[in-house]
């Protein structure tokens, strides 16, 4: 029951999705004199916006953003040197409702 339910509403939305992407050659084949800019407007209107740079490249001080700072790393996990963990926080397990 439930499959026959899936399998409808994808058919459903398939053939939505069809008609939505061929409307636009279908009017036009009917007719030359139809306006179908409103199927394709919104991505020209994308195109037509300038790109602004929103910050400014500067090439100073380069050799300090990719200087090793030695006193930035922490070694504690390389060297293996964390705590312990708490063994005997052992809990039994949950009971069944």
């Amino acid at each position: 029951m439930q499959k026959t339910n899936q399998h409808k509403i994808a058919i459903f939305f398939t053939i939505l999705f069809m008609a939505i992407i061929s409307a636009p050659s279908i009017i036009m084949s009917f007719d030359d004199t139809i306006d179908i800019t409103c199927f394709y407007g919104e991505n020209e209107e994308e195109e037509k916006e300038s790109l602004k740079l929103l910050f400014e490249i500067s090439t100073e001080n380069l050799e300090d953003f990719f200087v090793y700072n030695s006193s930035e790393f922490n070694n504690k996990y390389a060297f293996k040197s964390y705590s312990k963990p708490h063994l005997n926080l052992v809990l039994p397990p949950p009971e069944f409702i």
